[in-house]
Formats: C-alpha cells, sequence, structure tokens
C-alpha cells in the first residue's frame, strides 16, 4: 500500500514497535528464482491438506527457472497486478505491465505440458485500482484499446478480466479446461484464507 508506513511513521518508529501482521502483509519483498513454501491448512481445526507452493520471480531474466517446477504441479495460480494499467517494467520501459501480463499469461495458457493443470487466475491489487480510479487516472491515457468506456472500477475490471479470459480461450491447448478468475485484494487475510478454502477442489 502506497504511504503506509510514512502515514505510520510516529507508531513504526517508537523503541517498542514490533510489526503487526498487517504490517508484514504490507511489506514488499521482491522474489528471486523460486521460492517453496510448506504449510497445512486447517480445517475446522482439524488437521488439513499440505501444500506445496513455489512463488517464483516474475522478472523477465527469472522466467527461465521456472520450468523444472512446473514439471507435476496441480494448479498454477497466477497473479496480475490490475491496478498496473499505468506502470511499465523495470527491465524495459517500452512495456506496460498489463500487456506484459497477458502475454506470460498466453505463453502460460498455451503451454503443451500445461494442458491438464488447473489454472486459477488472481487479478490482484483491486483495492489500489479503485484509489487510482477515484484519484481520476484515465485508463484510456495508458491502455489505448481501452477507449470511451467509463473510467470507474466496474466497467475497468471487467475489461481486463474479458482480456485474460480471451487469452485463455484462444491459446489453450486443452479446449475443456477451465479458468477460474478472482479479483483479489490479499492483502485482507480473511477474504484470501476464505478464497483459497473454498478453491481447494480446484487444485486437489
Amino acid at each position: 500500500m502506497p504511504g503506509f508506513y510514512l502515514n505510520d511513521i510516529h507508531r513504526v518508529t517508537t523503541k517498542t514497535y514490533s510489526p503487526s501482521n498487517q504490517d508484514v502483509l504490507n511489506a514488499r519483498l521482491k522474489t528471486v528464482g523460486v521460492v517453496q513454501h510448506l504449510f497445512q491448512l486447517e480445517n475446522g481445526g482439524e488437521k488439513g491438506m499440505d501444500w506445496r507452493i513455489f512463488d517464483v520471480g516474475g522478472h523477465r531474466d527469472q522466467r527461465q527457472t521456472w520450468a523444472p517446477f512446473f514439471d507435476d504441479v496441480n494448479a498454477i495460480i497466477f497473479l496480475a497486478p490490475i491496478s498496473a494499467f499505468d506502470q511499465v517494467l523495470v527491465e524495459d520501459k517500452k512495456v506496460n505491465r498489463i500487456e506484459d501480463s497477458l502475454l506470460l499469461f498466453r505463453s502460460i495458457c498455451a503451454n503443451k505440458l500445461l494442458g491438464k493443470v488447473n489454472i486459477v487466475l488472481f487479478l490482484n491489487k483491486i483495492d489500489i485500482l479503485e484509489r487510482k480510479l477515484k484519484a481520476g487516472v484515465k485508463v484510456s491515457r495508458y491502455v489505448r484499446s481501452y477507449g470511451e468506456r467509463p473510467n470507474e472500477l466496474q466497467p475497468v475490471a471487467s475489461y481486463f478480466l474479458s482480456k485474460f479470459m480471451a487469452v485463455h480461450q484462444e491459446s489453450t491447448p486443452n479446449p475443456l479446461r477451465e479458468l477460474y478468475t478472482h479479483l483479489t485484494k490479499v492483502t485482507d487475510t480473511e477474504a484470501t484464507a476464505a478464497l483459497i478454502s473454498d478453491g481447494e477442489f480446484l487444485i486437489f
């Protein structure tokens, strides 16, 4: 969240400061290479299912490290920052981040080795998108194809969602594979936990 720590500067600079869960969620840590996470989800207080997640770096120069980890997976969870329509890649200032996400998504959807792997799309940072739109940032200025559509949350979110869905439909080698889509704010832990719990059947 932009400005999160600056807005709380007096709290986070006290001698007794200890990071809260929300502080940790709002801290950005760049993923370099491939990071493995092992955890277990509880199910009504009982022992739940074990999860093994591989978090892969999104920078272009890191993408070649992904292949060995896609060999035997149950699902791919693809996070795309829906709020990044007005941003460019760090490594290539000419490339819009949303356009890059669409290109990467196409390459994953089109991969024949992944034809039977479930794909779950999280269009993330919906809260930041809403703040940008309310501040008057025009989507059509950065995404020409958006045209004269309303510069409001629902039409913008629906437009980008339709772009990703079209990419999947056009490029998938398995026409029977469904694409599961969600508009998310992953720093909202309760909503995200409910989403993951409800979506377990899509993956296992």
